[in-house]
């Protein structure tokens, strides 16, 4: 088993330039998987609805960890509700985060970055908004982007990185 690495790559207060960002990072991928990870922590029944319209399947969990039912008349439960697909299509990503709104949410991709090193399980992409923290944990009125690897050498996450044009912002954190 094992986790990955996560680097910061990017940060900024546009989200629209994170998504690019993450997409461009994405390009570089080989064998890229046609599902992504997405999840978001919502503070509203409605908003949590939303959700569950855009990502069929998705798994919706409230504060105290139990079952949260989004077709439910709302007042069972705490929030906030997290929000979790696995397996979401592609075509999700978009009507996704309209749907999160404001919320801490996050895009995951995975593929296997060229050359040696690379590792299909652990490789990848992640774009959280409202959020600095790869679990969510931490609200932020920024938006960042981190580069997932297994066993790579800094200066090959570097180099990464700057295809990107990105750079390492920080230590690694604990990825998927």
């Amino acid at each position: 088993m094992g986790h990955s690495r996560a680097f910061p790559v990017f940060r900024t207060a546009d989200a629209d330039a994170a998504y690019a960002r993450a997409k461009a990072l994405c390009g570089l991928l080989t064998e890229p998987r046609d599902e992504i990870l997405v999840e978001a922590l919502v503070h509203t029944a409605a908003r949590v609805r939303e959700l569950a319209k855009v990502v069929p399947g998705a798994w919706f969990e409230d504060a105290e960890r139990q079952t949260y039912d989004p077709w439910g008349d709302g007042r069972r439960g705490s929030f906030p509700v997290w929000v979790c697909q696995e397996e979401a299509p592609r075509e999700a990503e978009l009507p996704f985060l309209r749907a999160v709104g404001d919320a801490p949410a996050s895009l995951w991709w995975r593929g296997t970055w060229p050359g040696p090193r690379g590792h299909p399980q652990f490789d990848g992409v992640q774009v959280t908004f409202h959020s600095d923290d790869v679990e969510l944990e931490q609200p932020a009125p920024t938006h960042t982007v981190f580069l997932h690897v297994r066993r790579c050498p800094a200066e090959r996450v570097r180099e990464l990185a700057a295809l990107a044009g990105c750079e390492v912002l920080g230590e690694a954190r604990t990825g998927w």
